[in-house]
Formats: C-alpha cells, structure tokens, sequence
C-alpha cells in the first residue's frame, strides 16, 4: 500500500514551472537545506533590506529631491537663488515708478470724479463709476510685491535643477566647478566667448518686437508713459533670468527628459522637439498674459498681430535652449542678461 501510495504521489506532482517562465520551486526539502536558509537568496535579501525601517534602498527610490544637506545640488540652488534676488531688486525702479504714476493718475480720476458729483447724492447714485485708488506704492508694499516675484523664480529654479540632474547633457559646469574646485578665472574667457555672440544675435527679436509693436500697435498720443532707459534695462535684467528659469530651465529640461523617455517613438534627437515645443509653449503663454483679453494697452489689435509679438518675444527661447544644451546653464543665463539688458537701449534708436 505504501508503495502505490508513494507513485501516485508522484505522478500527481506539480510540473516544473520553468516551461511558463516562472521561478522554478526549491528542491529545498529534496537537499535537505532548511526553509529558512533556502529563502535568504540575494533578492529576498536585497528585499528585506530595502522594505525595513529606514532602509537605505527604498529610500533613494522614492526620492526625488536632489537639493538636500550638504548636496552639490543645494549649493548651485542657492547660487542661482542669489542671482534670483539681485535681479529682482534690480527691476525696484521701474516697478516703483511705474506704480507711483499709476496712483498718480487713480488721484486725478478720482478728484474729478469728486468735482463732477459734489453731493453725496450724486456721489451715491454714480457710485460705480467711481475710479477705484490702488494702494499708495510704499517701499514695503512693492518689496512685498517683488518678493512674490523672487518666490515664483526661485521654485522655476528648484524644479529645474531637480530635473536637469536628471540627465548629464543638460549641466551646471562652471557651478558645478566654483563648489567642488573653487573659481578659476580662465573659465570667464569661455564664457565670454559663447554668451556675448548670443546674446548679439538675441538682440534681433527683441528690438524686433518693439519696432513691431511701434509699428502695428496703433497707441493712442499719451497713452504710452515712458520711463528712463536705465530703468527698462535693470528691469529687463529681471526679465532674462525669470525668462530663462521658466521657459529654459524648466520647460525644456523637462520636454527634454519626456522626450527621451520615448525616444523610440521621436526618432530624432530629443533635442530639437523639445527646443521646438519649448518655443511653442512661450509662445502660448506669452500670448495669453500679455493678450487675454484681446488688446494691448487698452487698444484692440487682431489675433494675428498678437501671434506675431508672441512669436518675436519667444524666439529667444530657441538660441538659449540651444546654448544651454550645448555648453551648460551659466552660458544661456549670460547671454540672456546681456542681450536683454542691452536691448532696451538700441531699441531708443529705432522707436523715437
């Protein structure tokens, strides 16, 4: 009986699993090795490791922040968060100016306003039409104001770095180098050499949209309040660094980690989309704050006009996109500085 027992035991065994690619079962029991043992293989130790308390390997896994501690990452964040906060105080002139005549002008309404219904019956029967008085530009108010500004790009500027480390074609070098070797002076040269010719050839779009707009943007005679050219330029210094942080640092690193993901399906240099894609979307953006709601300066202008001042102000995206990839992060931001701190004075030349 037991030896009947014992063959049909046999025969009504499991098969193998390895035929339907499937770990095959351990012969543990047939060499005797106990259970305990068997199971610790090198996966269900790597496992057990990585799912216990304060495992180091599930920990890297799931992390995504780079800028940390003492990290190389964490000093080129604040770095570029220096930067963000120089260029943002740069922009106090014309941001107060700009307001202080703002209120100016609410005063003159509201004071006629005042004359023209001098009764409080009047006043109350007309009391929507009463021009509405912006808050006095104090220097807190537009420190407060300016701070948001600095908040907005230093959060570009996180996002950015956390996913441009991400690859090793999209770099911080000479950032990279001032924390880990210190600064080295030769390393200006070559940073002179790429950002001044960009930043010559950013020159063309940017006066080109102010020639365009001069040109097609029919503004009324004093409806346009200039400023002093010294202003504009600090200001466009402000500009260039936000400017480059979102549609640069952000957008393209991140199209181009999306793209190489599916590179299969692109069949091209992920590059080139993602510069293209990366100029479509400034384009969008730029034509939707600045254009929303369907005029500039209180005047209506076609949709195709608009399209192109959005096209002009976006095509910087492509030359700094494109220096970035080539030679790093603090080339495009050069070049991006100086073209945009330099326009506003030869765009003086051509607009009288």
């Amino acid at each position: 009986m037991a030896k009947k027992k014992k063959k049909k035991q046999r025969k009504g065994g499991r098969r193998p699993t390895y035929a339907k690619g499937k770990p095959v079962e351990s012969s543990s029991k047939k060499s005797g090795v106990p259970a305990k043992k068997a199971a610790a293989t090198p996966a269900a130790k790597k496992s057990a490791k990585g799912s216990g308390t304060g495992g180091k390997a599930a920990s890297e896994r799931v992390q995504w922040n780079l800028i940390r501690g003492d990290s190389l990452e964490r000093k080129v964040f604040m770095t570029l968060l220096y930067i963000i906060v120089v260029a943002t105080l740069l922009s106090y002139p014309l941001r107060q100016a700009q307001a202080q005549h703002s209120y100016d002008e609410a005063k003159k309404d509201l004071k006629k306003w005042e004359q023209d219904y001098p009764t409080k019956a009047e006043q109350k029967k007309h009391e929507k039409t009463k021009p509405v008085l912006p808050p006095k530009p104090t220097v807190g108010i537009m420190l407060l104001e300016l701070f948001v500004g600095a908040v907005q790009g230093a959060l570009f500027a996180f996002l950015g770095l956390n996913i441009s480390r991400r690859r090793k074609d999209l770099t911080t070098p000479l950032l990279d180098k001032l924390h880990t070797e210190g600064f080295d002076p030769g390393d200006l040269k070559g940073l002179i050499v790429y950002a001044v010719p960009a930043a010559v050839i950013l020159l063309i779009p940017l006066v080109g949209k102010d020639v365009f707009v001069d040109r097609f943007f029919p503004v009324p005679k004093g409806g346009y309040v200039r400023f002093p050219v010294w202003k504009y330029a600090l200001s466009s210094i402000n500009d260039a660094v936000q400017f480059q942080l979102l549609f640069v640092f952000l957008v393209f690193s991140a199209l181009v980690w999306l793209f190489f993901r599916y590179r299969e399906q692109v069949r091209v240099d992920p590059h080139w989309p993602a510069m293209a894609v990366a100029f479509l979307f400034a384009m969008g953006f730029i034509y939707l704050n600045m254009f929303g709601g369907g005029g500039v300066s209180g005047v209506s202008v076609t949709g195709g006009k608009m399209l192109v001042f959005a096209a002009l102000f976006s095509l910087p995206v492509l030359i700094l996109a494109y220096l970035y990839w080539k030679k790093g992060l603090e080339y495009s931001l050069l070049a991006g500085v100086v073209g945009f701190g330099v326009y506003p004075f030869l765009a003086t030349l051509f607009i009288k």
